[in-house]
């Protein structure tokens, strides 16, 4: 018996082994590749990375070296919802006449065809370039002939010039990923720092001198310093709700430059310490210079707006409204200005760093003393104090100081208030760029906006639909959002409103549009069908306008719940009984009020033939911790529970 369990063992093993042979050489695969129909560790994935391979890696020139990096990965398709990874983007980097170059790109489709494999190989001539930002490019292509099943993979190479840019490396992806690997081969002339986010430790990590042939680059013999970093069986990273960036928790390597070595013995330091962030950013000319010269031209248009009889916090709130009526956001972020002051006045549009600096030399003119922030934006990640490094930011907002109290103000923002900095800058911290001082400020946002939703609901003559007269109330952050929307996007607004039964002739009308100081309203009529069962009438009396179901998918979370701003939506509805009916069963109410959450529903019959239904839902703080996360998933169950509860009208 003892050596049947052995031996059971040993071919248990052996079958573990050959479940798992996915070649990692590109141009191969294996019969098993194409026998998985599904991840057995994650059954629900639509597609699954077998491989995923880099290699980064220094050769010389005649002008030092560039930067080399190869890649090559491998996708299983498994359903429909899979076919959208066939669709590869490549990012590489460009400024002015200097820019990075992807060669041997190259990739193949495989399809298992009655007992056949047919390969479809990528024309590299089909692929488009697009441009992401100011600076970052993506190379776009979709791999040919793909479908349920078909295993794709891509291999190419990019040389770069710009040594800051030693690339990351996410192990981790939106789909599982059963083996990820990044080399790094290090010469002695460039110290890099690395970062691991996600996990405690590498599955395997390994370094090493390469003990090939030594290189020269100058005076200098030195081999390679390899570095291999290794993760095996990462989970898909799915649930992005609630969240900074993904940026920030997905398992992954961050490199930066620390240190150049000269061949002269001489070195520099690029792993700079904040206080000397800050000056060499107050002696740029894109950013301190660029202020200054902001402040000089200012003082011409300061002397025009007779603010003398005006309180400094008047001044400021006067300045703030002149600049965002006279200058327009291109909807660029950077820290940098991207233009002059000259060209900035003449073209009266900018990047978030060219309308924000001119506001600071704006308020500086005016006598209020400011100082600029830098700051990462949600998307683009959250800081690590410990980096000093420039790249971490990518936006500038202005700290004023004003009858001895701090606003933190931004211009880019046509609808926000005074002090009301966007919701893409309420990102943790910001950096105070000050002399000789270092000072962080808070990006949280200290207010709460609202949604109130009111309705009359009255059933039509034949009892099959409810017209229902409606008045939307947003406050804050939420008010913002609908004014954008209704100014820009006024047929999305509508329609997400109104539904698919709204009337031609139905509208929405828009109170306090430009009084931003003023909470923003809509009224609007919209019809629905009702539910009818036998003598049975059935109604929403929320309608489409609370969430219909949870958007806390997954049954744990490794990371915050991170809403951004404080919320409350309320709904109020009230709907007019018809003659002979009456309300079958009354809803049970709801009332949970403790340091999290406060939810409150109750349904009231009243004397004038109608029913009055409040719901009231308020999450407490702008981020929950991993270990409250069951706590308001089970929040969010309830409130879907309650405010989708129909009511139910028979007759008497």
């Amino acid at each position: 018996m003892k050596r049947l369990l052995i031996l059971m063992c040993f071919i248990s093993c052996i079958q573990l082994t050959v479940a798992q042979n996915y070649v990692h050489e590109f141009g191969k695969y294996s019969g098993e590749e194409f026998d998985l129909q599904r991840y057995a560790k994650d059954p629900s994935a639509e597609a699954v990375v077998l491989y995923d391979i880099g290699k980064s890696y220094f050769t010389p020139t005649d002008n030092g070296f560039v930067l080399m990096f190869e890649r090559r990965m491998k996708i299983k398709i498994f359903n429909k919802a899979g076919l959208k990874w066939a669709q590869i983007s490549i990012p590489y980097y460009e400024e002015n006449d200097k820019y990075e170059e992807i060669s041997e790109l190259k990739g193949n489709t495989y399809n298992l065809e009655n007992g056949e494999i047919r390969v479809s190989a990528l024309d590299p001539k089909k692929a488009y370039k697009e441009k992401n930002s100011k600076n970052w490019y993506r190379k776009m292509f979709a791999m040919p002939d793909v479908k349920e099943g078909s295993i794709i993979e891509v291999s190419y190479k990019i040389k770069s010039p710009y040594l800051f840019n030693l690339r990351n490396w996410e192990f981790q992806n939106a789909i599982p990923v059963v083996y990820s690997e990044y080399t790094t081969k290090m010469i002695p002339f460039y110290e890099y720092t690395y970062l691991l986010q996600g996990r405690n430790k590498f599955d395997d990590f390994k370094s090493y001198t390469d003990e090939g042939n030594a290189q020269r680059y100058g005076s200098v013999e030195y081999k390679d310093m390899v570095y291999l970093f290794v993760m095996k069986d990462l989970p898909a990273f799915r649930d992005e709700s609630f969240i900074t960036s993904v940026n920030d928790y997905v398992v992954k390597l961050d490199f930066q430059l620390c240190v150049v070595h000269r061949l002269n013995g001489s070195k520099e330091d690029i792993m700079t310490t904040w206080p000397k962030l800050s000056e060499g950013l107050i002696d740029h000319s894109s950013f301190g210079k660029y202020l200054k010269s902001c402040t000089k031209k200012a003082e011409e248009i300061i002397d025009t707006m007779q603010l003398a009889s005006k309180s400094t916090l008047e001044k400021a709130k006067i300045i703030e409204r002149f600049v965002k009526s006279k200058f327009s956001w291109t909807g660029s972020n950077d820290m940098y200005a991207s233009k002059s002051v000259k060209e900035f006045l003449t073209s009266k549009t900018g990047n978030s760093a060219d309308i924000n600096l001119f506001y600071a030399g704006m308020l500086n003119a005016a006598g209020i003393k400011v100082s600029p922030v830098i700051m990462s934006t949600r998307s683009h990640g959250k800081l690590k104090l410990d980096y000093p490094f420039q790249s971490l930011f990518n936006y500038v907002l202005v700290l004023a100081t004003v009858d001895s109290a701090s606003f933190l103000l931004d211009a880019t923002e046509p609808f926000g208030n005074f002090s009301e900095i966007p919701t893409r800058c309420l990102n943790d911290k910001g950096l105070v760029i000050q002399k000789n001082r270092v000072a962080w400020v808070s990006l949280k946002g200290n207010s709460v906006s609202t949604n109130v939703n009111y309705a009359k609901l009255v059933l039509n003559a034949s009892k099959d639909s409810v017209s229902q007269d409606c008045r939307l109330i947003t406050r804050g952050y939420e008010a913002i959002d609908y004014r954008n929307r209704f100014s820009t996007s006024y047929k999305k607004l509508k329609d997400v409103l109104l539904s698919t039964n709204s009337l031609s002739k139905d509208s929405l009308k828009a109170i306090d549009l430009n009084q931003i100081e003023k909470p923003f309203e809509i009224d609007f009529t919209k019809v629905s069908s009702v539910e009818t069962v036998e003598d049975k009438i059935i109604i929403s009396p929320f309608t489409n306008f609370t969430i219909t179901e949870n958007p806390l998918k997954q049954p744990v979370r490794t990371y915050p719940v991170d809403f951004n701003y404080r919320i409350i939506n309320a709904f109020e509805s009230t709907i007019v009984i018809p003659e002979g009916y009456k309300l079958l069963t009354k809803p049970e109410g709801v009332r949970i009020d403790n340091d999290k959450v406060r939810i409150i529903f109750s349904t009231t019959v009243q004397t004038n033939n109608t029913i009055k239904v409040i719901g009231t839902y308020e999450f407490k703080k702008e981020e929950y911790e991993v270990s409250e996360y069951k706590d308001l998933k089970g929040y969010f169950d309830k409130i879907v529970e309650k405010f989708n509860e129909k009511l139910v009208l028979v007759k008497v």
